[in-house]
Order: structure tokens, then sequence, then C-alpha cells
């Protein structure tokens, strides 16, 4: 699909305050003019000399013109293309994801419904795999996604695709976890600080670092590191699936990641922005999937109802709790075993206590005295 875009009548769709606060956070000096209805910025690199006018009220009637001259000034400035200043000056205070395809049988701007499909699907799975791994490390997500998550999921965007091969752009508007108020949005005009230690900018940042690691265990020979890691880097076999479902799995297919981070943010300058994947890797990834997958089908599966709970009586402080739950096993005895949850799974056990509901839950369990199980997985029965 060969297209031309109308950049001039995009323009009206920026925010002209928006504009203002990226030009002034990635260094253009404000020029005082006397005329309120703009704001004139300058810039200085090397020898060159930029100079950009924003007008401010969309009421002129050279509005959309002006601003559209002042985009191809920064852009030249900036050394970048007018579609991608235009692509975040429509999205400010985002990070963007980019995903690449190229296939041998692939017409220049244009993909098979099957492969768009994939990519678009698999693209918001690994999305939500980092974000699931950042909160609620597991080796296998299984059972509904949380509210968090697909508030978050429901906050980003596909931007429009670019000519040439394939690329998908994956706008993530910066948002965060409040105790108090849950997930909550982020402006343009938020902390910096804030943005930088966002959800969006942790799942952004993971997603990244995880094809890196990814990438260098493979091309190591380290197969066996991809399945021992720390908690605090855990990556699920959801991540590893919707990678494979990129469309790696055609022969001769490559598959390029691109982070775009916002300019406006502190960079995250030791993270990777730039990883390509070939035909080749799938069948590791594919591996490492059964693999994750086997050994959590080997824990043990109970349903049950919640006996006690335990957990701090200040709410506040409140970051995990204990639970109790009673089950029958397989020769119908009632026997009883605790898990620990965090502070979103337990808020949950709270309420199916509340209701009398069962609960399933998955993990090993070591028995003695008072049996105990590593959860990797509790849903609410409803």
């Amino acid at each position: 699909m060969i297209y031309s875009v109308n950049f001039v009548y995009l323009t009206e769709k920026i925010n002209p305050l928006a504009f203002a606060k990226y030009l002034k956070d990635t260094g253009w000096e404000r020029f005082q003019s006397r005329k309120k209805y703009i704001k004139v910025f300058q810039y200085e690199k090397n020898d060159d000399f930029f100079q950009v006018v924003i007008p401010m009220e969309k009421s002129l009637n050279d509005y959309k013109e002006a601003m559209y001259k002042a985009v191809v000034t920064v852009a030249e400035a900036e050394n970048r293309s007018v579609e991608q200043v235009m692509l975040y000056l429509l999205n400010p205070n985002t990070d963007i994801l980019k995903i690449r395809l190229e296939k041998r049988d692939m017409e220049p701007g244009n993909i098979l419904f099957d492969d768009a499909i994939q990519i678009y699907e698999n693209a918001k799975k690994l999305l939500a795999a980092t974000a699931l791994d950042i909160l609620h490390p597991k080796k296998y997500h299984q059972g509904r996604i949380d509210d968090c998550v697909l508030k978050f999921l429901s906050s980003c965007r596909f931007g429009q695709t670019e000519i040439g091969s394939y690329v998908v752009s994956v706008v993530c508007p910066f948002a965060e976890l409040d105790e108090n108020e849950g997930y909550k949005q982020l402006s343009i005009f938020s902390n910096e600080e804030q943005c930088a230690n966002s959800l969006t900018r942790q799942v952004t940042s993971r997603v990244m670092e995880n094809i890196s690691f990814i990438k260098n265990q493979i091309d190591d020979g380290k197969m066996d590191q991809l399945l021992l890691q720390d908690e605090d880097k855990m990556i699920s076999a959801n991540f590893y699936e919707a990678l494979g479902g990129l469309n790696l799995d055609s022969n001769g297919a490559d598959v390029e990641f691109i982070a775009e981070w916002s300019p406006t943010v502190k960079s995250t300058c030791y993270v990777e922005n730039r990883i390509l994947l070939t035909y080749d890797y799938y069948q590791p990834i594919e591996t490492t999937v059964k693999k994750l997958k086997d050994a959590t089908n080997q824990s043990t599966k109970i349903i049950g109802r919640i006996k006690k709970l335990e957990s701090s009586p200040d709410i506040q402080k409140r970051k995990s709790g204990n639970i109790t739950v009673v089950y029958l096993d397989k020769n119908d005895k009632p026997k009883t075993v605790t898990a620990s949850l965090d502070k979103n799974e337990y808020d949950k056990a709270i309420k199916a206590h509340e209701r009398g509901c069962y609960v399933e839950m998955v993990g090993e369990i070591s028995y003695g005295k008072k049996a105990s199980m590593a959860c990797e997985s509790f849903i609410v029965v409803e």
C-alpha cells in the first residue's frame, strides 16, 4: 500500500503548548517576541542556525502552513524525517516502539492479512507480557489479566505505518501506578522524574532489554540462561511466545525492534534502541517457550476456598499477604495450604473470601507440618 500523507492537514492536531515544551526540553532557546500569538525558538548546531515560529492560536489564517514550516525546520535541525517528528508531536509524552518486518515475498509498503494480524496481535501480547512480568513475575501467566495492565494496554495505540518495509509504530503514553488512585495517566506537564520512573518507561525499556538479553544468550550458545533468571528480570513464556509470533516463524523473515524514547524524558542510555532478529532465532525461542510451559505444567493445581487471610493491618504498608486455602486432594481428603500473594492478588483474595468464591492456584507445594505453595498463578473462579 503506497500512500501519501497530508502533513499540513495533520499539523492542526498538534498541541502548540506541547510543541513549545518539546523545543524547550530539547535545547532550543526561547526568543522573546512582542506578538503574543506566536512563540519563537532558536537553535545553534555547529555552524548552522535554526529558527522556528510556533503559532499559538489555531484561529490564525496561516496556522497549518506556519506549523508545518516549524515542523520541517525542527526535522532538519535534528536530522530526522518530518514523519518522525510529526509522529512524536501528534503523540506527546510517549515512548514509541517500532516493529519493522521484512520478508522475501513482501511488496514495499504492504503485507498479507495473516502476517498483519500476527504482528498486531503479538505486539499487544508483548506489551501485556512485559507489564505482567514487572508487576507479577512468573514463568507463565495464566488466567485473566488484571485491571492495571488492561488499562495500560487500552491507552496504547498503533501509529501509522511507514513506506518501504512494513513498520508498525506502537505509541505508549506515560502512565504510572499510584497507591491511592491506581492507574494514572500522566500529562505533558508531569514531572520528568515521574515519567522516567513510570510503568510505561519500565515496560518499553524492559521490552528492549529482554530482546537484547535473548539475542545475546542465543548468539553465545547459552540457551540454559534463558530459563535461569532473577525474579526482578523475569521473562515469562508469554513474552517468548509473543516474540516468536511476530512473524519470526517465516523463513527469510527479519524483524527489527526500534525504540524511540520520549525526547523530553531522561534517556535510557544503557538500553539498546535497535535490535534485529531473524528467522534463525525462532527455534531457540520456541524451545524456551515449551520448557517454561512444561515446568509450569509439572506444578500442582488446586481449587479450594480461602480459610484465612493474613497481612499488615495498615493498608498503606500492605505490599503482600498470606492466604490459607482448604482443598480436596486426589483422595477427596481435605487439605490446607498457605501461599504468599502480591498486593494485587491479595486484594482479589479478600473479595473472593468475602463472597465465598472458589480460587484456583498453581504452584509447587512443599509438604511438612504446614504445607506451603510457591504460587505461580492465582485465579478467582467466578
